[in-house]
């Protein structure tokens, strides 16, 4: 007779087993949210790729746009990967939370879109288009800062120094050089590759 001293059966193979919790113990949701996240950090990197290289005449150019767009298809594609096992975790939060937290999302789009539109109007009128990307970068860096407590996801804030650090070297060093490629080039490549080292981040946090 199978038992233990204090008479109680012993567990038998066939028992129910909890499954182990994902790897990160990431739920649904941010499992999906993390995967789009990954995705439109893609689409903007290429976007800021093609303003770093705007004023670059040379073969140069071609090859960067060519790098670039390929980094994002493979971001774009690993992120699908990444949310497919989505339906496999666990639900985890409820629908009125989630709810809140698109609706605090998209308050926090809305005021970095608002404060990139008035800047740029404000510097074209003022005959300094020439800071605009830098300013932009600069409104881009700080909206990552709300994003990473929204998402818990902390690489942001990292993402959000750097970006800002950018802008802020390109408002020093351009000046400085009397170089003006570098109004549109050192915020653009530079904010590409943070973006595209962020995603690379996040990504290997969900697929592992």
């Amino acid at each position: 007779m199978s038992s233990t001293a204090s008479g109680s059966p012993l567990p038998r193979p066939t028992d129910h087993v909890p499954a182990a919790p994902r790897p990160g113990g990431l739920h649904r949701a941010e499992l999906r949210g993390r995967a789009i996240g990954s995705s439109v950090l893609a689409f903007f990197a290429f976007g800021w790729t093609v303003c770093g290289t705007s004023d670059v005449r040379s073969p140069v150019n071609t090859v960067l746009l060519a790098v670039a767009a390929l980094a994002s298809i493979a971001v774009i594609g690993f992120a699908v990967r990444a949310g497919r096992p989505a339906s496999d975790a666990p639900e985890g939060g409820d629908r009125a939370r989630g709810k809140a937290a698109g609706r605090r999302f998209g308050l926090i789009v809305t005021a970095e879109w608002i404060g990139i539109f008035a800047a740029v109007r404000a510097l074209d009128a003022t005959g300094l288009p020439h800071l605009i990307a830098a300013v932009i970068a600069l409104g881009v860096g700080i909206h990552f800062f709300p994003l990473a407590r929204l998402f818990n996801v902390p690489v942001y804030d990292v993402t959000g120094i750097v970006l800002c650090l950018i802008a802020l070297a390109t408002l020093l060093l351009a000046p400085l050089t009397g170089s003006d490629l570098l109004w549109t080039l050192l915020p653009g490549l530079g904010c590409a590759l943070a973006l595209y080292a962020t995603c690379a981040h996040v990504l290997r946090g969900v697929l592992r």
